[in-house]
C-alpha cells in the first residue's frame, strides 16, 4: 500500500495594498512562506473515509467538498501528523486545504492541478492570494488581488529570500484572529482604503521590498516593511482596536525592534508576530531568550526558523 505525505510551509502575511470602489483590483497583498510551523499530513487507501489528528474534521470536509464538485475519489484515510492552530495569522485553513486536496488527487491518478485549480477546487484564495501562490512556490510572494468576485488573485512577483534572513515567529496565544463571519463582517464595515494610503502601500512593496530582497539589504527591506505595517495596520484600526490586534503585541514588536531585529509586524489578523535578523547563530540565540525572558512568553511559543525556499513538497512511501 502507498502512502502520499506533504509537508507544507505556513504564511505570513504583511498586508493587503487596496479595497473599495476607487481601487481597479481588490486587496492584493504580499507575504512570505516560512518553514516553521508547517503542516505534516499523509493520505493511503482505505476501505471508508477517515481522518486522525489535529483538524481532522476539517480535512475531511475538504474530500467531501471534492466528492460533491465531482471529483472521483476513492475513500481514503487522512492522517494530520502536525498542525499549527488554526485563525492566528500563519493561513493554516489554506495550506491546509491545498495540500489535502493536491494528495488526494494525485492518489486517485488525477494530472497535477494548477494554483488555481486547487483554489476553486477547495474554495482557498478568495480574497488573498499569497497562501495559494505560496503554497505551489514558497518565498516572498506579491499576488494582484481579484478583479472580480470569484477571480483568482494573479501572481505578480515571486522571488527567492536571502537564506542568511533568519525570521523570528512568536504565537502570543491564546486568542486568535478574526475569520469566517466575523472577518466578513468587518471587511464590510471597514472605510475604503484612501487612494494615497494604496499608492503608498504599492510603492513600498515594489520599490522597497522587492529591490531590497534581491540586493539583500534587510535594514531597507525591515524599513520598508514596518512603514507597510504601521499605514496598513491603521486602516485595520477600526476592526481590531489599532495598529496591532493586542495592546501586548504593539509592546513585543517594540522589545524586537529594540533588539536590532527588522520588519516587525503582525500577521494577518494576528496574533502571530515576526522580525529578521541575519545575525550569527549566538547573537540570534540570546536575542530569543532576552525576548522570552521580558515577555514571559513559553520557550515553545517563541522560534527562529527558515524561509521556505520550495513550498509544499510531496513524498511517498511503502
Amino acid at each position: 500500500m502507498t502512502q502520499l505525505l506533504i509537508r507544507t510551509p505556513s504564511r505570513l502575511h504583511f498586508g493587503l495594498l487596496g479595497w473599495g470602489p476607487h481601487c481597479p483590483r481588490q486587496f492584493g497583498g504580499v507575504g512570505l512562506m516560512i518553514d516553521s510551523p508547517g503542516i505534516e499530513l499523509s493520505v493511503e487507501p482505505a476501505e471508508h473515509w477517515q481522518a486522525e489528528g489535529p483538524l481532522a474534521d476539517r480535512a475531511l470536509r475538504v474530500a467531501e467538498r471534492l466528492v460533491t464538485a465531482g471529483v472521483d475519489l476513492p475513500p481514503a484515510r487522512l492522517v494530520i501528523q502536525h498542525a499549527p492552530d488554526e485563525h492566528v495569522g500563519l493561513g493554516v485553513g489554506t495550506q491546509l486545504s491545498l495540500g489535502v486536496a493536491r494528495l488526494l488527487l494525485r492518489m486517485a491518478g488525477h494530472h497535477e492541478p494548477s494554483p488555481a485549480t486547487l483554489a476553486v477546487l477547495c474554495g482557498r484564495g478568495l480574497r488573498s492570494g499569497v497562501g495559494l501562490h505560496g503554497f505551489a512556490r514558497g518565498g516572498l510572494i506579491v499576488d494582484g488581488g481579484r478583479r472580480t468576485d470569484d477571480g483568482i488573485p494573479p501572481l505578480l512577483a515571486h522571488l527567492d529570500f536571502p537564506r542568511e534572513w533568519k525570521v523570528l515567529v512568536i504565537l502570543p496565544g491564546p486568542h486568535g484572529g478574526l475569520h469566517g463571519t466575523a472577518e466578513v463582517q468587518a471587511f464590510a464595515q471597514l472605510p475604503p482604503i484612501p487612494e494615497d494610503v494604496a499608492d503608498r502601500l504599492c510603492r513600498l512593496v515594489l520599490l522597497g521590498l522587492m529591490p531590497a530582497v534581491l540586493e539583500r539589504d534587510l535594514p531597507t527591506f525591515g524599513a520598508a516593511l514596518a512603514e507597510l505595517q504601521e499605514r496598513v495596520g491603521r486602516c485595520f484600526a477600526p476592526a481590531q482596536g489599532g495598529v496591532f490586534a493586542r495592546p501586548e503585541l504593539a509592546s513585543i514588536i517594540q522589545g524586537m525592534e529594540a533588539e536590532g531585529l527588522h520588519g516587525a509586524g503582525q500577521s494577518s489578523w494576528g496574533p502571530t508576530l515576526y522580525a529578521f535578523s541575519n545575525e550569527s547563530d549566538g547573537r540570534r540565540a540570546q536575542i530569543l531568550e532576552t525576548i522570552c525572558d521580558r515577555f514571559d512568553l513559553p520557550e515553545s511559543s517563541a522560534f527562529w526558523t527558515n524561509v521556505s525556499e520550495r513550498g509544499a513538497v510531496v513524498s511517498s512511501s511503502r
